[in-house]
C-alpha cells in the first residue's frame, strides 16, 4: 500500500507539472477570461517584444492597480507558473512558459526587492516598447523595478517589469 501511495503521489505531481508546462490557460479556460486575457497582437518587425498586449480594455493605472503591480512583481518567478500566468498578459505567456521550463523562471528579474515604479514614458526602455508596440502602449504602462537587497551600486542588476492595467487588473507584458 505504501508503494501505491507513493506512486499515486508521483503520478499526481507529474500530471500537475505536465499541465503547468503544457499550458494552464488551455486546461482551465474559466480562469483566464478573454476580457482580461485577450489574444496578443503582433509587434513591429524587428522589435524587442515578441508580441504586444491587445489594446482592448486598457485603462490608466490607479492606486489599487499600482499596488497590485508591486505585489505581482515581488512574487514574479517565485511561486508557480500558474501564478505568473495569472499576473501576466498573454503577450508574455510564451516567454514565461519558456523560462519556467528552463527552471529559471525569474531570469531577467533577479531582484528581491520591488524598488519602485515609474510611468511608461519615463522608463529607460520606453523607446524599445514604443518601437515594438506603439506609443499608446507606452503611455498606458508602468514599470516596476526589482533589485537585489545588496545592490552595491550595480545598475545592471536592476530589472524592469512592464505592466498594463486591463480592466483594473495589473498584468506583466515584458521583463527586461
Amino acid at each position: 500500500m505504501r508503494g501505491r501511495s507513493r506512486f499515486g503521489v508521483t503520478w499526481l505531481l507529474s500530471a500537475v507539472a505536465s499541465a503547468s508546462v503544457c499550458g494552464i490557460a488551455s486546461a482551465a479556460p474559466g480562469r483566464f477570461p478573454a476580457a482580461i486575457y485577450p489574444p496578443p497582437v503582433p509587434s513591429a518587425a524587428g522589435g524587442a517584444l515578441a508580441a504586444c498586449p491587445n489594446p482592448a480594455g486598457l485603462a490608466p493605472f490607479g492606486r489599487r492597480s499600482k499596488d497590485s503591480a508591486l505585489r505581482a512583481a515581488s512574487r514574479y518567478g517565485r511561486v508557480s507558473l500558474a501564478v505568473d500566468l495569472r499576473d501576466s498578459d498573454r503577450a508574455w505567456w510564451p516567454r514565461l512558459r519558456e523560462l519556467w521550463r528552463s527552471d529559471n523562471p525569474s531570469a531577467g528579474a533577479p531582484g528581491e526587492v520591488a524598488g519602485g515604479l515609474s510611468a511608461g514614458p519615463r522608463t529607460a526602455y520606453a523607446a524599445v516598447v514604443g518601437f515594438s508596440c506603439g506609443s499608446a502602449l507606452v503611455r498606458k504602462s508602468i514599470a516596476v523595478y526589482l533589485a537585489p537587497r545588496q545592490r552595491h551600486n550595480c545598475d545592471a542588476c536592476v530589472s524592469s517589469l512592464y505592466f498594463i492595467d486591463r480592466r483594473g487588473r495589473a498584468l506583466i507584458y515584458w521583463v527586461n
